[in-house]
């Protein structure tokens, strides 16, 4: 009897518990987001990342085409998928550009957040993939207008208006915890490609990083993070494919590539 009764109780209270909340998926079309490669679609796309972020997260889609965007910040809980030739696209103008906290301007920003990705969307039907990276067959890219926006930037320095020539990178993140940047080709930074200031537990992965237009231009620059891994990714840039500004700790690199080879893995 008592077994019966005991049995009860927790059939009971499993029935009166919540159900897990299903992820929310949502097209980035929905929030009036325009593919052509015209229409700049900040406002659309930032407010698509806070809707998902206010009702507890989920991953924002973006299908074929090349959506123009000057700088979103990414929220908790929200992940950006970029499907097969999709391109999310940054405008040529600073003016449009935003900073994380103090860390450098970038395309997509972070500070504070929690649990955020950036990564692509495996193609029913692949494409022929590159020789250097066969991991990232058809994946979305990330892409800076680099040679324009620094012609841009260099302008308006000239004219007085901006104090410094500062160059954007494609992404900045800054005290963000649970990172995963994975599977995209990221392509002509302005800046450096890739900022993170004082993260916590950053994947990032399976990249396929093409950026020559900037002279200096590193592929990764990391200053005091903790549990870092950046494994599996090619680099074609003109700095260093990885660099770190500072201290830190629980650090992992591996299976990274250039042109002249392998990557000397680090553990520390």
């Amino acid at each position: 009897m008592r077994k019966w009764i005991f049995s009860f109780i927790i059939i009971a209270a499993a029935a009166l518990r919540p159900a897990a909340q299903e992820e929310l998926t949502y097209k980035a079309s929905l929030f009036g987001s325009m593919s052509e490669g015209i229409t700049l679609n900040t406002t659309s796309i930032q407010a698509a990342i806070n809707t998902l972020s206010e009702k507890g997260g989920g991953s924002l889609h973006f299908y074929v085409g090349r959506y123009l965007t000057g700088t979103v910040h990414l929220k908790s809980n929200v992940t950006i998928v970029l499907h097969e030739g999709a391109v999310l696209v940054g405008v040529p103008s600073i003016y449009d550009y935003d900073r994380p906290g103090d860390a450098p301007k970038g395309l997509i920003v972070a500070e504070g957040q929690r649990n955020i990705g950036i990564v692509g969307a495996l193609p029913e039907t692949p494409s022929v993939p590159p020789a250097v990276m066969p991991d990232i067959v058809g994946m979305g890219i990330l892409q800076g207008w680099g040679a324009r926006l620094r012609e841009n930037i260099d302008e308006q320095h000239r004219k007085g208006y901006l104090e410094s020539p500062e160059r954007p990178a494609l992404i900045s993140f800054v005290d963000c915890d649970g990172v995963k940047v994975e599977g995209l080709m990221m392509e002509g930074a302005a800046g450096d490609v890739q900022s993170y200031r004082n993260c916590r537990n950053v994947s990032v992965a399976r990249l396929l990083v093409d950026s020559r237009e900037q002279p200096g231009s590193s592929g990764i620059t990391f200053d005091a993070c903790q549990g870092l891994t950046v494994t599996d990714n090619f680099f074609d840039v003109t700095g260093k494919p990885i660099r770190s500004e500072g201290t830190s700790k629980n650090v992992k690199t591996g299976g990274n590539k250039t042109k002249a080879g392998l990557l000397p893995n680090v553990a520390k």
